[in-house]
């Protein structure tokens, strides 16, 4: 028996596909392989029957007969790999020409042996057409992968600058009227921090870092470190990412986007009009500039091809910008629009948080956002004219809406989330009910009608996002129940000074800071360390917390080379690398958005000071 079990794990580990799986997935193999013998002339199974078993050959021979009589010998001594396919027969028969034995892998352990295994399912594929045609096909091979990039590179200098500014301000942070808790914390926050910057792991993990080891210090309770998962920035979240899950994989926003374009007049200008709208009305929908770049992407370069337009012209390079702005330039003025914004509402006082959710955000951010739509416009028209002529057929728009049917009943439930949404945001003066509960009765709805299933919920919703909220929204929260808020308003008194008396310079300071900081640290990371620091300061001097958090924001999306912008280099990759746009005039005209956002700061201030908030 010892020798018969030894037997197949040794064949299974030999066989070149199935011996790539993990360790594990063998040794469950090896207790449902059943080992078979035959005589010669015997025959293993019939064309057309069940294909219940994937048969490895041990010893022997055996051959395939068609249907049709025609016999080819088995490749690579691996055979009814039907058996690791959809198809629940056999294409031929296996008959043994000689005294053979072999390895029978049920099906049912095959199937998980591939949910475990993916990568084996295409090699399995080929195996068996190698066996149908009788002639051993070779799988390409496959790309060599992307060399890893950015700071994750030089791993081990991250990690001694982590360690040395936790160091750092534990030898330092003494003496400044800070208590021993307050000095640990601050080095924590100090190594957390660094983590960010140096680009060393996922963006989540160091806010987790930072909670796991303000739990084991005890500098705080329990209830306030934990208090992020509780928080109403976290169920905002939850629901939007999971109602942006269900409008992008019921095919509610292609839809959308092809019945606007099929009614906008057939000229270049308005197909960058449509273009751009779409992309502004996916911004509120779909939480992640990466994942509207990615719905918009694709039909751009749909509609290059097809209206036939320059490579690398001015046309293309309009459409681009068009394309790129539309999912992006407004990711500060609604707070569904980017998951961070989330983050920065989740740092506001409760005061804050009850005056500026839902319809109040945007009415604050209108100048701001008429000051970039102007700036956008400016920038296509001047930077990209041309006298190309595209033509839009008609006829295929025609025929991918009749394609698409009818409204399925995903995409009501999606159109019904949003109109619930957007209802009773508008509507909460009557009601009373904040905007985290609605959501959270939007997201019960669609889980009760089976709209959003199981397994999109959990591999679709981005949980390490949730996480990473909030591990911000504890940290903060620890932050202030340990008086740091008010010693840091207390130390940093000239910047505070300047915020309060000196608003304009301070924000000129601001952008200078974003960039420098831009060069290092991706646009989140930015975000929530500035305004981790910022807005306590602001609220500690009279500044709305609010503008200062915002203008962070507004910030925090500059960028000037393609690697400080994962949405930008997404964009990039449409057509293996060789972008259908001009790349040096497009980054030309990003940079005069750029410099446009500090501008729409600035025109914001008489209408800021109409409302109160600066």
């Amino acid at each position: 028996m010892m020798d018969t079990l030894a037997s197949a794990a040794a064949r299974l580990q030999a066989d070149p596909v199935i011996g790539r799986a993990s360790r594990p997935s063998l040794a469950r193999l090896v207790a449902q392989a059943g080992r078979l013998q035959f005589g010669a002339g015997t025959a293993i199974y019939a064309a057309g029957a069940g294909a219940d078993c994937v048969y490895l050959l041990v010893e022997g021979a055996v051959t395939l007969v068609s249907p049709q009589g025609v016999r080819r010998a088995v490749r690579a001594g691996r055979f009814g790999e039907e058996a690791a396919s959809d198809a629940h027969a056999y294409l031929t028969g296996a008959v043994a020409v000689e005294d053979a034995t072999v390895l029978c892998l049920p099906r049912a352990a095959v199937r998980a042996l591939l949910d475990a295994n993916p990568m084996l399912q295409t090699d399995l594929l080929f195996s068996l057409t190698s066996n149908l045609a009788g002639e051993t096909l070779a799988r390409p091979a496959p790309p060599a992968p992307a060399p890893r990039t950015g700071y994750r590179r030089h791993a081990a200098p991250g990690w001694l600058l982590v360690s040395a500014a936790a160091l750092l301000t534990l030898a330092c942070g003494g003496g400044h009227g800070i208590d021993h808790g307050g000095v640990i914390f601050l080095a924590i926050f100090a190594a957390t921090i660094a983590m960010w910057i140096c680009n060393l792991v996922d963006d989540y993990i160091p806010a987790l870092f930072a909670l796991l080891a303000t739990l084991l210090t005890g500098l705080v309770p329990v209830p306030v470190v934990l208090s992020g998962f509780a928080s109403d920035g976290f169920l905002m979240a939850l629901s939007t990412l999971a109602l942006g899950t269900v409008v992008v994989s019921s095919g509610l926003g292609y839809r959308v986007m092809l019945l606007l374009l099929r009614r906008l007049p057939n000229r270049q200008r308005w197909h960058n009009v449509g273009l751009f709208a779409t992309g502004l009305l996916l911004t509120p929908l779909i939480p992640t500039a990466n994942g509207r770049i990615a719905l918009l992407a694709p039909f751009y370069a749909d509609m290059v091809d097809n209206l036939h337009l320059a490579r690398q012209g001015r046309a293309a390079t309009r459409l681009a910008l068009s394309c790129f702005s539309g999912g992006t330039l407004f990711s500060a003025i609604f707070i569904t629009s980017k998951s961070v914004n989330f983050a920065v509402f989740g740092l506001l006082s409760p005061q804050g948080q009850d005056h500026f959710q839902g319809a109040a955000w945007l009415q604050a951010a209108l100048v701001t956002a008429a000051v970039l739509l102007a700036a956008h416009a400016c920038a296509a028209w001047f930077g990209c004219r041309n006298a190309e002529r595209p033509h839009l057929p008609r006829a295929r728009i025609d025929q991918q809406c009749a394609l698409l049917g009818e409204l399925s009943g995903r995409e009501w439930a999606a159109l019904a989330g949003i109109g619930f949404m957007v209802t009773g945001i508008v509507t909460s003066s009557l009601h009373k009910v904040q905007a985290p509960w609605l959501g959270f009765a939007m997201l019960f709805g669609l889980l009760l009608w089976g709209t959003l299933d199981k397994k999109e919920l959990k591999e679709k919703v981005d949980w390490t996002f949730l996480l990473y909220l909030s591990g911000i929204t504890g940290i903060v929260a620890a932050f202030n129940r340990l008086g740091l808020d008010h010693a840091l308003g207390t130390h940093l008194s000239a910047l505070g000074t300047s915020m309060r008396d000196h608003f304009a310079l301070f924000v000129l300071l601001l952008y200078a800071l974003v960039n420098l900081i831009r060069l290092a640290a991706p646009s989140n990371a930015t975000s929530v360390i500035l305004a981790t620091i910022l807005m306590p300061l602001a609220q500690v001097n009279g500044v709305n917390e609010w503008l200062v958090g915002f203008i962070i924001l507004v910030f925090s999306e500059v960028w000037w080379l393609p690697y400080q912008c994962s949405y930008y280099l997404q964009m990039q990759q449409l057509s293996g690398g060789a972008a259908p746009y001009d790349e040096r005039r497009f980054l030309w005209l990003n940079a005069l958005l750029n410099l446009a956002r500090l501008l729409a700061v600035y025109a914001s201030f008489p209408y800021w000071d109409m409302l109160g908030i600066r």
